[in-house]
């Protein structure tokens, strides 16, 4: 049943992807270049009701929801995120888009793919000898919003989720028409 359920949820996401063009280079070049907004909105919007709903499914099924908090050390996520951006801002997708965008028939989105795939392999190949000094400078390990800030996790969720709303509302789609 969780497979129907996880079926569900990933054609869904791949119906909004594409609906709102998110497997667009060029949809992805505007929203990277803050001109239209709808991408970012979207994802924030999937994050807010996405944590909303976990972390309120936490209270009623905790057996059934595992946490995996992963260590935070700063040196590692800060390159991680600069390999994602440049190979993210080189070819106008990412994971999820580029899946949508193999399916819509897209050529560039099936090289963005193995790229990806090859990047992941080489990572793979080389983990043990990176993986200690990215670990070991500024390493936090399994910290939480909610631990820094000794707060309950379910209300802390709720609230950041509907921070996350407000802003989505407040902001414009297409900011050339409101510059």
């Amino acid at each position: 049943m969780k497979n129907v359920y996880a079926l569900f949820i990933g054609v869904a996401m791949g119906l909004l992807i594409q609906r709102i063009r998110a497997s667009s280079p060029a949809a992805i070049a505007a929203n990277l270049r803050l001109e239209n907004l709808s991408i970012i909105k979207f994802m924030a919007m999937t994050i807010a009701v996405g944590m909303m709903l976990v972390y309120s499914l936490s209270l009623v099924m905790p057996d059934a929801l595992h946490f995996s908090i992963k260590p935070t050390y700063v040196v590692g996520v800060l390159l991680g995120g600069l390999v994602f951006g440049v190979g993210f801002a080189l070819s106008g997708y990412c994971p999820g888009t580029c899946a949508v965008g193999i399916g819509e028939g897209r050529r560039d989105a099936l090289f963005a793919l193995l790229g990806g795939v090859a990047g992941a392999l080489l990572f793979t190949l080389v983990y043990t000898t990176l993986i200690e000094p990215l670990v070991s400078v500024m390493d936090f390990g399994k910290i939480t919003l909610a631990d820094v800030l000794h707060v309950p996790v379910v209300p802390l969720a709720i609230g950041v989720g509907v921070l996350f709303i407000a802003v989505i509302t407040w902001l414009p789609t297409d900011v050339r028409k409101h510059g």
